[in-house]
């Protein structure tokens, strides 16, 4: 099976062999139903054949998205990391902001409590981000490693 939308292949035959739920209510459906998939990677539905070269096709794009995910996880990472490193600044700021002419309490009309307040928001900002773009890329990668296991073993099923 082809998808003509974006290149997909799906191969019938390795779904068919494959165990899975459609196997056992096959009896209970209708033999001349016509067989149709949703293509993954553009959401069409697909009716019939496909060619070799769209196999590649949907390789090579599996291993793009799959490099797409590790950028998203190390983009989210360093996000975090720096996030991590401007929180730690930002509390020794707010420490700074400490004065023993206000008997130790934390003043807030000194630059270093501005500074700290600087800090912290960007640190909050960079800490969702590369949260989020760590969580972004790890189902990324996990998503397309197991569509090109099954595209290598020939069981492509969605």
């Amino acid at each position: 099976m082809y998808c003509y939308h974006c290149g997909y292949k799906i191969n019938e035959e390795a779904i068919e062999a494959k165990s899975s739920t459609r196997q056992k209510y096959a009896e209970d459906a209708s033999i001349d139903a016509d067989v149709q998939y949703v293509c993954p990677r553009c959401g069409h539905l697909i009716h019939h054949g496909y060619k070799k070269e769209d196999l590649k096709s949907l390789s090579a794009a599996c291993h793009a998205e799959l490099q797409r995910g590790r950028n998203d996880f190390a983009r989210g990472m360093s996000s975090a990391s720096i996030a991590i490193i401007l929180g730690i600044t930002g509390f020794i700021f707010l420490l700074l902001s400490r004065k023993p002419d206000n008997l130790y309490r934390v003043t807030s009309s000194c630059p270093e409590f501005w500074i700290f307040i600087v800090l912290s928001v960007i640190a909050v900002i960079l800490l969702v981000t590369g949260v989020f773009l760590v969580f972004k890329g790890v189902l990324r990668k996990s998503k397309y490693t197991v569509l090109l296991k099954d595209i290598n073993t020939e069981t492509f099923v969605q």
